[in-house]
């Protein structure tokens, strides 16, 4: 398969492939590139006659002698393409990304090409991460198995996460809906926000704030690695508990934990990296690929539905069902890991997380927390809650509180029965509105927040 054949199926206007022209060489180097194109798979090359004489193997290479691999032979490609890295523009031939996994120097019983018209030849490489001896036996058409005669492949061909850590996207609150169909629409859930770091089966999963989760709900864990044991991706969604009437309930997610029930679901919203980052795609394309992955969930992993435009009667319909609110995205919108106006909450109910400083006791029970915001550096208060504790809570609330007792970290707290503590925990609050006096009205507890950091809190009232 001569040089032209490459030529004719390449643009290169658009493509940063190099241009196919043959060359003297006397070197036998090989090289083993990872293509991401619409189906991925491993590309085969070997110097010889001043080209690479190529093979395409969808699983790349095994050290076991009874795991035959395919390998298609395609047309040759120039001797520059054996250190070529990079996107293929979408629209070009084999469109999607390179990169080289091994490199090094073959030795073969004869030339290859002579062994391509015969139907079997042996290379034995000396890379990196290849070594050992493999036979390549012809059986159809352009078709050949790759199989081991002695050898290792170090990580067994295994793909790598593009990164390791990344900040989330945060919706900005608004109470007006964005009209036109530039918006889709989702539920917005009430549990915790988290990361999973999937990469061939092992599973890490982070919050907001990139505490490990991965114990704590490690049934999650263990469903995405299963689903995944061969791929590389990274997902964002809420950790969630429903409760009987179909609805994600943060205290019973609470419940949940401290009793052990392991009855956790993950709704799965975004993908930041499918193999290769992700985060530039526009929000539908990114979409689309979660529902293409959204076939192998098990049903502990949930895909989160959602509905382009009709944003007024989507609100309507969470209210009626009495959920937290919904979440309005832009969907050309690229994951920039900040707050911005490309993400929009709209909440049913008024409800928001805010810094524990102190607390009030009567006949030695919690009666009430003295609760506050950031301004700045500034911790502002902003009244207290008194209502939605249990006895237990009450008792374990007091507890955590009483070590961290310190001098006021509010600038406006004039509660003389205070005990204040330093501004380490954040308690999430419904509350009717926020007076002009500035003070929290009917407000009640709903639970401790241990997934947010205290100085990322501030007024969210608009």
């Amino acid at each position: 398969m001569t040089l032209s054949e490459y030529n004719k199926k390449r643009n290169f206007a658009v493509t940063r492939e190099p241009k196919g022209k043959k060359v003297k060489s006397k070197n036998n180097r090989f090289v083993v590139q990872f293509h991401r194109a619409r189906r991925e798979h491993y590309d085969f090359r070997l110097e010889e006659d001043g080209v690479l004489i190529s093979f395409a193997m969808p699983k790349g290479f095994s050290c076991s002698c009874h795991d035959k691999r395919l390998a298609v032979h395609v047309e040759d490609h120039p001797l520059e393409y054996i250190s070529f890295e990079g996107r293929i523009p979408r629209g070009e031939y084999g469109a999607g990304t390179v990169e080289v996994f091994d490199k090094g120097r073959y030795e073969a019983d004869g030339k290859i090409s002579d062994g391509i018209e015969r139907g079997e030849f042996k290379v034995t490489l000396y890379g990196e991460k290849l070594k050992g001896k493999w036979a390549f036996v012809h059986f159809k058409e352009d078709n050949f198995l790759a199989i081991c005669e002695g050898g290792e492949v170090e990580k067994e061909m295994k793909r790598k996460l593009p990164f390791y850590d990344a900040s989330v996207q945060l919706a900005s609150l608004t109470n007006r809906l964005p009209n036109g169909k530039n918006y889709l629409f989702e539920i917005k859930y009430d549990g915790y926000r988290a990361l999973s770091f999937i990469e061939n089966g092992k599973v890490k999963l982070k919050s907001r704030n990139g505490k490990d989760f991965t114990k704590k709900f490690a049934i999650i864990a263990e469903d995405l690695g299963n689903s995944f044991k061969d791929r590389t991706m990274i997902l964002d969604g809420e950790v969630v508990v429903f409760d009987k009437d179909g609805r994600s309930d943060f205290s019973s997610l609470q419940n949940s934990i401290k009793s052990g029930k392991n009855n956790f679901s993950y709704v799965v919203f975004d993908v930041l990296a499918l193999d290769e980052d992700t985060r530039s795609m526009p929000l539908l394309e990114r979409k689309k690929l979660l529902k293409d992955l959204s076939k192998f969930f098990t049903p502990n992993i949930i895909l989160s539905e959602y509905v382009l435009g009709n944003g007024k009667e989507c609100f309507e319909v969470a209210k009626k069902l009495g959920l937290e609110g919904i979440v309005a995205k832009k969907i050309d919108s690229k994951y920039s890991g900040t707050r911005n106006d490309d993400w929009l909450k709209i909440k049913c109910r008024r409800r928001q997380e805010f810094v524990i400083g102190g607390y009030t006791l009567k006949d030695g029970l919690l009666a009430s927390l003295l609760l506050g915001y950031y301004k700045g550096e500034v911790l502002v208060c902003v009244g207290k809650v008194g209502t939605g504790f249990s006895q237990s809570l009450k008792e374990d609330l007091v507890k955590k509180l009483s070590k961290i007792k310190t001098k006021s970290a509010f600038t406006n707290c004039e509660e003389k029965e205070a005990i204040f503590v330093a501004p380490k925990f954040v308690a999430e609050v419904q509350y009717a509105e926020i007076t002009n006096a500035q003070l929290l009205r009917q407000a009640s507890f709903v639970a401790l927040r241990t997934d947010k950091d205290p100085k990322e809190v501030v007024l969210e009232e608009v």
